[in-house]
């Protein structure tokens, strides 16, 4: 009825084009396991082996996945070729927050920022509740922070 590539080459575009749709830029790279799974099935041989291809995807989709993700995310952000633009991980880097919970090395606080409350750590040292933070850098959904000096000091 339908011949093997024709139906990884569908299911890799469709993977690829329901990226605009859902958020993380996961379901593009088995797009590209699909599409690449669709000319390996171009092989007779490949093409007769259900279980080979079903192989075959699962290692393009893991391998594009692992190893190319985080280089394709800075492009497709927009950072490499907008050099004013930020990147996620440096939103905030330099801004002064408020801190909601004591956050310390071993212990995650929380801070507010642009009127959000946000989990933080530090990298030294301790920030109090009620105090002021030095955003320095974020992890994920967590941001880095330092003491701000007090006033006076």
């Amino acid at each position: 009825m339908f011949e093997p590539w024709s139906v990884w080459a569908v299911a890799g575009f469709v993977c690829i084009g329901l990226e605009m749709l859902l958020p993380g830029f996961v379901i593009f790279f088995f797009g590209v396991g699909g599409l690449l799974t669709a000319l390996c099935s171009l092989v007779p041989f490949v093409a007769g082996l259900a279980w080979l291809q079903i192989v075959l995807f699962v290692l393009f989709s893991g391998f594009s996945l692992f190893f190319l993700r985080r280089r394709f995310t800075r492009i497709f952000a927009g950072t490499v070729f907008d050099s004013k633009r930020e990147s996620k991980e440096d939103v905030g880097t330099g801004k002064i927050a408020d801190v909601l919970e004591t956050t310390g090395v071993v212990s995650e606080g929380r801070i507010k920022f642009q009127g959000t409350s946000w989990k933080a750590h530090t990298r030294e040292g301790e920030c109090p509740a009620g105090s002021k933070a030095i955003i320095v850098g974020r992890e994920g959904m967590t941001y880095i922070v330092k003491p701000a000096p007090v006033e006076g000091e």
